[in-house]
């Protein structure tokens, strides 16, 4: 009699054990622990990386009021030459201009109201691709507020897009 309370009591207790292991290993895979430190490891990555991108953003406008020695040249170049070169080969362009400097000149056409950007005339004929869209910083916002529409403007500053529908983009570093 003292055998059957003991198996019992034994067995009841492995059975527990086997129903917790049970429920363990068939909890939804979020709630495992090598999940957990995964998501909580990717959320820093994460952090991280969206850190490091605003310090870029950022490094250089800091730059553009020092010394540019240490950088290429800019290519200098007409605004109408630049659209040309895209109507005739759009990836040509591309490869020769997208992240160079570069020294534009052209006829200011447009002046954002928010201050974010305006645009210069690439040629006088109606084409989609008739102006190039220079982004500036809230400094060069109030250089740029004293243009006007057809101001012969002359800016330096990196391509930082190029394509065959949208054109040219260029952040602005030096605005004359």
């Amino acid at each position: 009699n003292l055998m059957s309370e003991t198996v019992s009591y034994s067995d009841a207790k492995a059975q527990a054990k086997a129903a917790k292991a049970y429920k363990k290993a068939s909890r939804p895979w979020f709630e495992k622990k090598r999940f957990i430190l995964l998501g909580v490891i990717a959320v820093i990555a994460v952090i991280n990386s969206t850190g490091s991108d605003t310090g870029k953003e950022t490094s250089p406008a800091a730059s553009s009021s020092g010394a540019t020695t240490s950088q290429e040249p800019p290519i200098k170049i007409s605004a109408q030459k630049l659209i040309s070169d895209l109507e005739n080969n759009a990836l040509a362009a591309k490869n020769k201009y997208d992240g160079k400097r570069v020294t534009v000149t052209g006829k200011l056409s447009n002046i954002d109201a928010s201050g974010d950007y305006f645009s210069i005339k690439g040629t006088d004929e109606f084409s989609f691709l008739s102006d190039i869209l220079i982004n500036i910083n809230e400094e060069q916002t109030k250089i740029v507020s004293g243009y006007t529409k057809g101001q012969q403007v002359t800016i330096t500053g990196k391509v930082t897009g190029v394509g065959e529908i949208l054109g040219y983009t260029i952040a602005a570093e030096i605005l004359k």
